[in-house]
């Protein structure tokens, strides 16, 4: 008799812990589930957040705008660019680092936008951004290039005008220096008309090495290819040449209609060519193509009465 009041005392045992142990187990999914879902949430605000903030960055008059976005923790910022259809598109997700969990989560939301160009590494991490934004422009203005980094520079004997630029928007993530020795440690290094660096600038050439590919560039571009991983900046070019073109074909549609109102200009035929040129434009090598096209077009609207642009 006493063995059977053992052996139900002892299953009753056994039946309370292995309850006790699926509550705990549908707690802590249910918990973990809940975070989860809260992240998610999180990580779409600060990636739509993000996006909106990099607005006013923007420039009007401005030659540059320099602002650091900061984050209330650790976060990964996602950019992702994406040539397809007339503008392409400009992709930004982020990921909040986690004490439960895996620290940080794939992203599964994404933003897209189709008039930002963002150059920067395919994933930026930390908790500060630093953007700094310029026009480009060829010959009119085509968009703001938003240069983004959360990683230290170090550059090396650059031109008077790049390190005037720096020390007058005082841009916190790079260091310039009179040799690559005295750069700061962990710092990346860019040199300027010399080898031996991580990034290396020929200013003559426009040319920028970068994990071993050559990069071309033109005006405020040389941010990018120093900032932005090459498969992303080669990409937001190709962006940037289709923005150019059905801007070109806005501009030749203008001009007729200037030319209704008694103010012709003769330059619809030079721009429709000129948008068929830009759009040929397959990788950063070629923009030395549209480079004279774009001086043409720029000298003779400057001989308008009635300027396009």
């Amino acid at each position: 008799m006493k063995n059977k009041k053992a052996l139900e005392f002892n299953f009753s045992w056994i039946f309370a812990i292995i309850v006790g142990a699926v509550i705990i187990f549908l707690a802590i999914y249910a918990t973990v589930n809940i975070v989860r879902t809260s992240r998610v949430e999180s990580d779409t605000k600060i990636a739509a957040q993000l996006g909106i903030i990099l607005n006013p960055v923007e420039t009007n008059l401005e030659e540059s705008k320099y602002v650091v976005v900061k984050f209330p923790d650790e976060t990964r910022v996602f950019n992702t660019c994406r040539n397809t259809g007339n503008f392409g598109r400009q992709i930004i997700s982020a990921s909040v680092k986690s004490r439960i969990g895996e620290e940080f989560q794939e992203p599964k939301v994404e933003n897209f936008f189709f008039n930002k160009y963002i150059f920067s590494e395919k994933v930026e991490q930390g908790k500060e951004l630093h953007v700094l934004a310029k026009p480009f422009e060829m010959p009119y203005k085509v968009a703001d290039l938003i240069f983004a980094s959360t990683k230290k520079y170090c550059f090396v004997n650059p031109p008077d005008e790049i390190k005037d630029e720096i020390t007058d928007l005082y841009i916190k993530i790079i260091n310039i220096s009179s040799s690559e020795a005295l750069c700061p440690i962990n710092s990346i290094k860019v040199c300027f008309e010399k080898t031996g660096c991580d990034i290396n600038v020929n200013t003559r050439s426009k040319i920028v090495i970068k994990d071993s590919r050559q990069l071309h560039y033109e005006g405020n571009l040389i941010y990018g290819a120093i900032f932005a991983e090459p498969e992303i900046y080669e990409c937001q070019v190709q962006r940037l040449m289709k923005r150019t073109s059905e801007l070109a074909h806005l501009y030749a549609e203008k001009t007729k209609f200037l030319s209704t109102k008694g103010c012709s200009s003769n330059l619809a035929s030079d721009l429709v060519d000129y948008a068929s040129i830009v759009k040929e434009v397959n990788n950063s090598k070629d923009l030395s193509n549209v480079v004279s096209a774009s001086e043409i077009i720029s000298k003779k609207n400057e001989n308008l009465i009635c300027e396009l642009f």
